[in-house]
This record gives structure tokens, C-alpha cells and sequence, in this order.
């Protein structure tokens, strides 16, 4: 089901930042991802929500192209997605995160985040670990060092020097967060930036997404969480088996017969 911005509610945005359109992905007979139509504008949150295994993270591992889809069309703007992560986010300016945070354990707080700057001050990943590890960053950094600290504040991050493996999971997920944040990203993928965080990382994450689109950001949220997704968004996306069960505002999704079927075992009538 989709619903119409005008009609639902949902505030006047921008252009459509991200399109998927007709999206499949199979794994030899299975179909982990079906005929998925989904889009996200500037200055938008969409939450994407479903029971495990509904083929959520698999959706965004395909629009970042750590999976191949099968079929569809992934655009951000009017670039069409394809080819390997770091080209697609060269192109077309996204970030993303993911369900087990991707960092370096025995590297910093600091260390960590300041790798999304690859692109911007620095000609490769491999060059900036080198840096980071000698403790020689090149003077270009000191803009990039002030983003960091507004950061940080903002998502609640203590201790910038301390060793990510020393974190929490939900401080974990906060400085991954910062990560793909410290690029700007025109379209920013977050997969359950929620789970393991306290009310103070909770509220300092809600609070940076707000700053981000009010900067024209578009923002793909996943998480289990339907409460706090719900009190975040513009619209919500719920997927079961794979599909598109349902579309709309949150209060629509939460009354919804599908949103009932999906969660509580009822019947979508």
C-alpha cells in the first residue's frame, strides 16, 4: 500500500534522493527480498520495519551493493546503483551503518570516526590507517577534527581517545553513527542504530537526525524498535517475507490491519 504526502500528513520535502523500484534479491530458491518499491526524499526519515527475517538489512546490503540484486532499479538522485560499496558511495554521496558495527576494535574513538573522511583529505583507506596508527595526520585533518568534537557532542560520545573495543555496544553503534555522518552524506542508511543504546544515546541520536535533514539529508532508518522508529519518522515502511506489507505515516502503519497480522498474529483482512 502507498499513500500519498499530500493526503497522509507527511511534511512538504524535497527531491527523491533514494528510488528503489521493483527490487528482488534470491539466494538459489529463496527469495529474501520481493518486488520491493520504496523512496526516500531530502529532508525525509523513512523507517523500515519488520520481524526478523524480513528481509530488511538484506534490502539495504543491496541499495549499498554488498549484495547484488537480481532485479530492479536502485537509484540515488539519477544515478543508478551499481558496482561494488565504495563506488557507490563515491558517486552518489551515501553513508551507511550496520547491524554489527564495523570498526576497528584496537584503534580509537577518534580513529574510528575520522576514517569517514577517506575521500575528502585522503587518497585511500590504507593511507589513513597508516596515518592513524603512526599518529601522523596531515595538518588537512584539524576541520575534519572539529567535526568530529561537533559530533560527539551531539550524539553524546565521551573520550574520543579512548579504544573503540573499551565501548559498549550502544556506544559502539554512536561512534558508526558518527562515522558516516562525518561525510555529509546526501543519503545516510542506518541499520538498528537503536539497539544496545541508553535513553542519553537514544535521544543524542534523534537529535543529530534532526540537525542532518534539516540539511536536505534523506534517511533510511532500520530497527526492531517499532516505539522509538515511530516517534522519529515521516513515514514508515514495513516489510514481511521479504515485501512491502505496508506503507504510510506512522499513526496509519500503527493502526493498520498489516502492521496487526505482521506483530501480533492477527489477520490483514
Amino acid at each position: 500500500m502507498t499513500t500519498d504526502g499530500a493526503a497522509s500528513g507527511v511534511r512538504d520535502t524535497g527531491e527523491v534522493l533514494l528510488s528503489c523500484v521493483d527490487v528482488g534479491k534470491s539466494y538459489g530458491g529463496v527469495r529474501a527480498v520481493r518486488d520491493v518499491s520504496l523512496e526516500v526524499r531530502a529532508g525525509e526519515i523513512v523507517g523500515l520495519v519488520g520481524p526478523n527475517g524480513a528481509g530488511k538489512t538484506t534490502l539495504v546490503d543491496v541499495i549499498t551493493g554488498q549484495q547484488q540484486a537480481n532485479t530492479g532499479d536502485i537509484r540515488i538522485g539519477a544515478i543508478e546503483m551499481t558496482g561494488s560499496p565504495s563506488r557507490r558511495a563515491r558517486l552518489a554521496g551515501f553513508s551507511r551503518t550496520f547491524q554489527h558495527p564495523q570498526l576497528a576494535l584496537d584503534m580509537t574513538v577518534r580513529e574510528n570516526i575520522l576514517i569517514g573522511g577517506v575521500g575528502e583529505r585522503f587518497g585511500s583507506p590504507w593511507r589513513i590507517f597508516g596515518q592513524a596508527v603512526a599518529g601522523a595526520f596531515h595538518p588537512g585533518t584539524k576541520a575534519l577534527d572539529r567535526r568530529i568534537a561537533e559530533l560527539a557532542n551531539d550524539l553524546g560520545i565521551h573520550g574520543l581517545h579512548r579504544e573503540v573495543a573499551d565501548l559498549t555496544l550502544g556506544e559502539q553503534r554512536m561512534v558508526e553513527v558518527a562515522r558516516a555522518l562525518l561525510r555529509r552524506p546526501r543519503v545516510l542508511l542506518l541499520d538498528e542504530p537503536f539497539a544496545g543504546g541508553d535513553p542519553r544515546g537514544v535521544s543524542g541520536m534523534t537529535n543529530a537526525l534532526s540537525r542532518i535533514v534539516e540539511q536536505g539529508c534523506a534517511v533510511l532508518v532500520v530497527d526492531h524498535n517499532v516505539d522509538i522508529v515511530a516517534s522519529l519518522v515521516d513515514r514508515l515502511v514495513l516489510m514481511d517475507q521479504g515485501a512491502v506489507a505496508f506503507q504510510g505515516t506512522p499513526a496509519q502503519a500503527l493502526a493498520s490491519a498489516q502492521m496487526r497480522a505482521v506483530y501480533f498474529g492477527g489477520t490483514a483482512g
